[in-house]
């Protein structure tokens, strides 16, 4: 009987679990928030946690257990500050608002009038910036520090230096390390370092054959080998040589040392001197360094560990940086000083109240020998408007101070510091015809607060004593609002708000962590130009100046507090692991408490986030009850542990599908919280398809509210290639393991900021302003115009701003035909257009008949070019300038197709002349090298295979001399996979895809079934060819195939191609089903008609309009930092290539005339400059179409940027256009499951038929004329030409 033994169990366990819980079970009771389930999951977790991560001490369990490891039974007394996790702090000051210390009220109201940059704080008087130039050496762990380093004597002329801030691993120092879940360091907390080597299953990286993307990889650490290159805890020592002046040191003034971020952990020393101890890389650490400072030459030394047990409270998604990476500074305060205050405002309930401020402001004052009953205080507020004038002042008297216990004022007990008496005073004063603050209408007055106590000072001179006036003054911008959930409903200044949010990662290209203050207002900025209001500062508090713009500019913030444990996960699910552990309870509420302390006067801030998959345990229910008691005016945010648990206000999903928010809705009618997810439409790569469908469930009003996508900017590195070319990397290209690849390059704008195509989508979605017409609503058009104008159709505006009118812009509209000219055109008054209110007017007032119109436009329209498309713009654009954006941008614009008329012969016009050409002759011309060449006598030369491979297609095309096709069209069922494609482990589509042979297609028999040519229809050449396609290797009869039957009809001055395909049920759904071509180098100006002008694709189309766009074939690449497919253009009629040195025919009015319609053989010369390609399909027919000079091999071969250009560098410059008839599509509900919706795949078993027109062109040609006139009826072809075969 056999017996299994402990490993063997162990090893079944180490198997199956994860794949269990990862996938299939906990993520989907996440997503719907089944709180059994997820707390089933997390005590299997717990119970398994050893067998699941066990690797040679690779869990606490077993760390435990392990007597190599009995440091873990060590008192907490004697643990290593950073291997402790009680210890979150040693003589840090508590968390506090940002402090100024100006030295007068002028000085706090010129700052903030100038806009409060950081720059010009660091520029007052009683501020010195410590940034620049420091001595620096890195060391493989804390153990190897150089013995005395921060002595003031020590000598560094070895050392190299650094700049500060900065991540060291950015200047060149150890390596970035990114992961996603993974901890960098084996499990084993509270101890972080890193001695042995990781391993993994798979290479977990983009492979060169496109690999896939995997949470699964199972990387494991082995701490029997030893890297020698491998720094077990990164060090890094820093000195820094500064003088202050003379007076900071004297009458009693109290000194702040203050680092705005270190990584992760730090000690400092001032002149020799312990000065104290911090960890918590996202927020503050303050020192009070009075006793340390001396006049003269100061020395300020600081140690810093890459990991310490924080670390375990910091995997959060993006690259592990360290070092001192935000702000050094140093700044001076009165003896009697106002340390910390916090702001609350409310709103009137009526026209007759008023808006009220209430301050609470505390007063420290230092307890010393010469002071030992707290000195007279009284404190000054101030209230200024945003043009300076002063609306209210307020004086407390002396003996409104109260002394006030140091728990009362920072809630919870901290680290004990230098000995104050600590007082509190509470001002509140009125607000007449107070200005509400929102993120469309950020208006903010400036708070002035003032201290004045007399003080005496010794005479230098003589011995008398002079009695003066001493004030600390700080000041800060307010903005009056409140917010609070109402009936489902979450409010700003009690109107339902819509969350049109984003996450972001603090992020830098070259940088790291270290993120200027211009490119805060640069993310900003384009937050708003593309209609966001509201940005989660995923997943750590974000630098404080930060949350100041927000004010200013105008954005709804939900601060996240600094923690996240993902790497205790069962599966995909986080578990509370840590926070169950009282032993971590403090490191868990310090950083909650601190960003509150710290950001809690911040109009923008509306919500508090207690950090990102973590799970729930007790830690994050001490959290939210803090919360809820120190700050009741917002409401808390918090994911992990199913979204609905009782630390959160909102309920707040993550990556839930649309009809799973409804679930939760309809679920439980007695939870009164909103829906708010938290993150959805994944943006990695080419992404975000079927975020429309989100926005139509948003914008129903009901207890769903938004969201944020996720995220906002691609977090890749600068990096230069061998060949001299610039490229950003992602995990694993530095040498760093474990890694999560490119997983961190899932932003919708690149690391340089440039925005993704999907941007725009996301703009169009949450324009402000939407129209919808009567009659219009779907895209079935009504059966004729005559009926539907009849109707008097309705114009209906929405303006989906909660707080402004339309008042500061201007709508225009227009009607296009599609030949791009502009029918007619005007204004449209909405300034009366209240907020969250619909305008409807009939179209007969305010357009001209449509009727009237499309004869009219007949009649002064080009018989050689009837229009057959019509479309109505309406376009609103701002009239007043803003602080981020100039006048004429353009915030919201919507399309909607006309009907045609009913009398089609006045609208399309079928009676045109032909081109005109030569007497019609076409020769054909067989060779012997198994190649049909065809002459025809417009100049039109073509070349198909006879046998091989290629049989039955095209070898090349040529208008005399000037080559225009140099392969193709050919069948074409295979995309380069996006990263959507590749997730979802084995269910992705990418691992379908090629299980099936869908990327390895391949003639059976190397040659066609059945192939001929001769006379077609209407007196062309017709070349046929039939044959089935299966994967490269199989040899079953039954194996899956498609069977293709392409037909060549070779006209004089054109070829059309018709193609039939069927595909076994087998395969799963395609890619793609389209044609492929290789065109000439100089067909690189790309001309249009159809969605545009970016990218876009069947899922993600609803911003790309209508239109006829010029562009070039780089321009039209998109260069994703992962080559994948890209560059799509959707439903578009027909596509011309030109020569990069024309200009393709200006778009002009309808009353234009057109380029004259002669053909290629009355030009006489003809070259590269001058002639092109046009394909153009039938009527009422549309393809995905993209063309780059990229080919589909290289976009699936090179991982890297600058790979594809190597390989365009290698090639000969060809023009790859792809011309699909279906096309799949992208996907981003996530980017580890397959998520592109069911009516967007394109499923096997169908008969695909679809055909296209190839017409040689020229510079003076018009694109939309010659697409006309290739849809000539069969009357008009059959007196065309005359094959002869010779």
């Amino acid at each position: 009987m056999f017996v299994f033994s402990a490993s063997s169990w162990e090893a079944v366990l180490r198997m199956l679990l994860p794949q269990a819980s990862a996938l299939h079970i906990c993520w989907m009771f996440r997503l719907h928030g089944f709180a059994r389930f997820v707390d089933l999951a997390e005590w299997l977790y717990h119970v398994t946690f050893d067998f699941c991560t066990r690797d040679a001490s690779n869990s606490p369990a077993a760390a435990r257990r392990n007597t190599r490891l009995e440091s873990n039974k060590v008192d907490s007394v004697t643990k290593k500050d950073w291997e402790n996790p009680q210890v979150i702090g040693r003589r840090k000051r508590p968390g506090h608002v940002p402090m100024y210390s100006f030295p007068d009220v002028q000085a706090a109201l010129h700052f903030w009038s100038a806009g409060g940059s950081w720059k010009a704080r660091t520029t007052l008087p009683n501020v010195m910036l410590l940034n620049g130039s420091w001595d620096f050496i890195l060391v493989s762990s804390p153990e190897h520090i150089p013995h005395g380093f921060h002595e003031y004597s020590f000598h560094d002329k070895s050392w190299g230096e650094i700049f500060v801030p900065s991540n060291w691993e950015c200047e060149g120092f150890d390596r970035p390390i990114y992961t996603n879940v993974t901890y960098p360091f084996p499990m084993n907390p509270p101890y972080a370092n890193r001695r042995g080597v990781w391993t993994a299953k798979q290479k977990h990286r983009v492979s060169e054959a496109g690999g896939e993307l995997s949470h699964l990889s199972g990387w494991k650490w082995n701490p029997d080998v030893i890297d020698s290159d491998e720094l077990e805890n990164p060090t890094g020592c820093y000195r820094r040589i500064f003088e202050v002046p003379k007076d900071w040191t004297s009458e009693g003034r109290r000194a702040f040392l203050l680092f705005e971020g270190v990584d992760s952990a730090f000690y400092c020393w001032l002149n020799g001197r312990a000065v104290g101890y911090s960890q918590d890389s996202r927020l503050p650490a303050e020192f009070d360094v009075t006793d340390y400072l001396i006049l003269g030459r100061n020395v300020l030394a600081v140690q810093v560990m890459r990991w310490c047990d924080g670390s375990y409270l910091e995997d959060q998604d993006h690259w592990w940086l360290s070092g001192i990476y935000r702000d050094v500074i140093l700044y001076v305060k009165e003896p009697i000083f106002i340390a910390d205050y916090n702001i609350s405002t409310t709103i009137p309930d009526s026209a007759r109240d008023e808006a009220s401020v209430t301050v609470d402001i505390f007063v420290y004052e230092s307890v010393s020998l010469d002071v030992d009953l707290p000195s007279d205080v009284v404190v000054e507020a101030m209230f200024f408007d945003t043009d300076g004038q002063r609306v209210n002042r307020l004086v407390s008297s002396v003996d409104d101070l109260m002394l006030c216990s140091y728990a009362e004022t920072h809630g919870q007990p901290f680290d004990n510091i230098s000995p104050y008496f600590t007082r509190k005073v509470t001002l509140t004063f009125p607000v007449p015809n107070a200005q509400l603050w929102s993120a469309e209408t950020p208006y903010l007055y400036t708070l002035v607060l003032r201290t004045s106590t007399l003080a005496c000072r010794q005479r230098i001179v003589t011995t008398s004593r002079v009695v003066e006036l001493r004030s600390d003054v700080e000041a800060c911008r307010v903005g009056i609002r409140c917010v609070d959930i109402h009936d489902r409903r979450l409010r700003v200044n009690r109107v339902p708000v819509i969350i049109q949010g984003v996450n972001r990662h603090e992020h830098c290209p070259r940088r790291g962590k270290y993120v200027s203050e211009e490119s805060m207002v640069k993310d900003i900025v384009l937050m708003k130009l593309f209609n966001f209001n509201a940005v989660r500062t995923s997943h750590y508090p974000n630098h404080p100046r930060f949350y100041d713009l927000c004010d200013e500019y105008g954005l709804y913030v939900c601060d996240e507090a600094n923690i996240e444990t993902h790497g205790f996960h069962a599966g995909m699910h986080p578990t509370p692991y840590l926070s169950n552990d009282p032993e971590w309870r403090d490191a868990y509420l310090s950083r909650m408490a601190r960003m509150v302390q710290r950001d809690r006067n911040h109009p923008s801030i509306i919500m508090w986030s207690l950090g990102n998959e973590a799970g729930c345990g007790g830690a994050h229910i001490s959290m939210a009850n803090w919360t809820r008691l120190n700050d009741p005016t917002r409401p808390l945010h918090y994911e992990s542990g199913g979204s609905r648990t009782g630390c959160t206000d909102i309920i707040c999903p993550m990556y839930a599908r649309v009809h799973t928010c409804e679930h939760m809705v309809r679920e439980d009618v007695l939870d009164q919280r909103p829906v708010i997810l938290c993150e959805y439409s994944h943006a990695m790569g080419n992404s975000n398809g079927s975020a429309d469908h989100y926005w139509e469930c948003f914008r129903k009003e009901g207890p769903i509210q938004g969201g944020f996508v996720w995220d906002w900017v691609d977090q890749g590195l600068d990096a230069i290639a061998p060949n001299g070319r610039h490229y950003w990397v992602y995990g694993g290209d530095l040498g760093d393991v474990p890694n999560d690849a490119q997983f961190c390059i899932n932003g919708l704008v690149f690391p340089d900021r440039t925005p993704h195509p999907a941007l725009y989508e996301f703009k169009h979605l949450m324009r402000p302003v939407t129209v919808s017409i009567s009659g219009l609503e779907t895209q079935t058009l009504p059966d004729h115009l005559e009926t539907w104008s009849r109707s008097n159709p309705q114009i209906r505006v929405r303006n989906w701003l909660n707080f402004s009118s339309l008042q500061d812009t201007a709508t225009s509209w227009r009607i296009m035909s599609d030949s791009g000219a502009c029918l007619a055109s005007g204004q449209l008054l909405l300034d009366d257009l209240r907020p969250g209110t619909t305008k409807s007017f009939a179209w007969h007032s305010h357009l001209p008949d449509p009727v009237w119109l499309a004869r009219w436009t007949s009649q002064h329209t080009a018989c050689d070019a009837p229009m057959r498309r019509w479309f109505l713009e309406l376009r609103t654009c701002v009239t007043v300038p803003k602080p981020w954006c100039e006048i004429g941008h353009e915030i919201a614009c919507t399309q909607v197709e006309l009907p045609i008329p009913l009398d089609t012969a006045h609208f399309v016009n079928h009676g045109h002349e032909p081109l005109q050409v030569l007497p019609n002759t076409i020769r054909v011309l067989d060779t012997k090298d198994d190649i049909l060449h065809v002459q025809c006598v417009g100049g039109l030369q073509l070349a198909f295979h006879l046998s091989g491979a290629r049989a039955g297609s095209m070898a090349s095309m040529c208008i005399r001399t000037t080559k225009l096709v140099m392969n193709g069209p050919i069948p074409c069922f295979w995309r380069a996979p996006t990263d959507n494609d590749r997730g979802g482990e084995a269910l992705s589509f990418c691992v379908r895809w090629r299980n099936s042979g869908i990327d390895r297609l391949e003639m059976v028999g190397g040659a066609p079934s059945a192939s001929s040519y001769g006379p077609g229809h209407e007196g062309s050449l017709q070349l046929s060819a039939t044959y089935r396609l299966t994967p490269s290797g199989t040899t079953r009869h039954n194996a899956s195939a498609v069977e293709v039957k392409i037909n060549h009809n070779v006209f004089c001055d054109k070829v059309v191609v018709t193609i039939e395909a069927t595909a076994t049920k087998k395969f799963p759904p395609f890619p793609r089903v389209g044609v492929r071509m290789r065109c000439a180098d100089h067909l690189s100006s790309v001309e249009w008609f159809g969605r545009g002008p970016h990218e876009c694709y069947p899922d993600r189309k609803s911003s790309a309009l209508f239109g006829r766009f010029t562009s070039t074939t780089r321009e039209m690449h998109v260069p994703y930092i992962v080559p994948s497919e890209n560059g799509g253009r959707s439903d578009v009629s027909w596509i011309a290539l030109h020569s990069q040195s024309v200009n393709p025919a200006s778009i002009m009015g309808h009353d234009r005339p057109h380029p004259a319609m002669t053909s290629i053989s009355q030009e006489g010369c003809v070259n590269s400059a001058t002639a092109g390609l046009l394909v153009s399909m039938p009527h009422y027919s549309v393809a995905q179409v993209s063309a780059q000079h990229h080919a589909l091999e290289a976009l699936c071969t090179a991982s890297h940027t600058h790979e594809l250009e190597e390989m365009a560098d290698a090639g000969d410059g060809s023009v790859h256009l792809h011309v699909d008839h279906l096309h799949m599509g992208i996907g981003g509900d996530d980017s580890w499951t397959p998520s592109v919706h069911p009516q967007f795949m394109i499923p096997s078993g169908d008969l695909w038929k679809w055909s296209f027109t190839l017409v040689p062109i020229l510079a003076t040609n018009d694109g939309f004329v010659v697409h006309n006139s290739s849809q000539r009826t069969s009357h008009d072809a059959a007196h065309e030409c005359k094959p002869r075969t010779q």
